[in-house]
């Protein structure tokens, strides 16, 4: 019995410990590019992904690493080329609606250092081992007291290990399109429920707007300033 109660208190210090947090997509990216013609490259962007993890700042580690991205949301800027990739020859979204990445870790990361996270990205259905080199840029608090933690990730991916076959042959030799998929991700992360409204970065700054956050902040005992009218106007349209 002992030995199950400190079981259990040790995993509720670590719970404790290790916060969850959120990506924020306004400042937050999941990119590719794929060589195209030998001689240039399509670059694209996912636009609609839900993104998770664990982070025990004590402890230095990365754990539940949790990545849910809409293939319909696929960007490339060419609607006749996004069509294309939607489709039954490339993501197939119909059939398979998302992606996912999931890692469970745990990985030992620090600011400024480089990391490396392997986890099961699905896709079409198919779910094989990645690994994603990683780099913790560090945290930092907003204007509106909110700590951000910053991060970059990218790898590669062979695309034919999802089933996604599709080519044409070039008259000169070689191939259209790159098989090798190459990964760019820029995170930007908030402890869950903590998310600093987007709406916030249009609020004007001014003097008396200034006074507001600090006083919430603590930073000083009371207002000085009153409220513009100003502060409140509607954008010109």
């Amino acid at each position: 019995m002992k030995y199950l109660t400190l079981f259990f208190a040790m995993a509720l210090t670590f719970s404790a410990q290790a916060k969850q947090f959120e990506l924020i997509k306004e400042h937050s990216r999941i990119g590719f590019d794929v060589d195209y013609m030998m001689m240039t490259k399509v670059e694209g962007q996912f636009k609609d992904y839900r993104g998770f993890f664990e982070l025990n700042d004590k402890e230095d580690t990365l754990s539940n690493v949790r990545v849910e991205i809409v293939g319909e949301s696929v960007d490339t800027n060419d609607g006749k080329r996004d069509f294309h990739l939607k489709g039954h020859e490339f993501f197939f979204v119909a059939n398979y609606p998302e992606i996912t990445f999931k890692a469970a870790g745990p990985v030992k990361v620090a600011a400024g250092q480089k990391f490396k996270i392997t986890g099961d990205l699905t896709l079409r259905g198919v779910t094989k081992s990645v690994t994603l080199d990683g780099f913790y840029k560090g945290k930092l608090k907003d204007p509106w007291d909110k700590e951000n933690y910053f991060f970059t990730l990218s790898g590669e991916l062979n695309r034919k290990d999802f089933e996604i076959v599709w080519n044409k042959q070039m008259d000169a030799g070689g191939v259209l399109v790159g098989e090798a998929v190459r990964l760019t991700i820029v995170v930007q992360a908030q402890v869950l429920g903590e998310k600093t409204p987007f709406s916030t970065h249009m609020v004007p700054n001014t003097k008396a707007i200034q006074e507001r956050n600090d006083l919430k902040r603590g930073k000083i005992k009371k207002l000085t300033t009153p409220t513009d009218p100003n502060d409140h106007k509607a954008p010109k349209k």
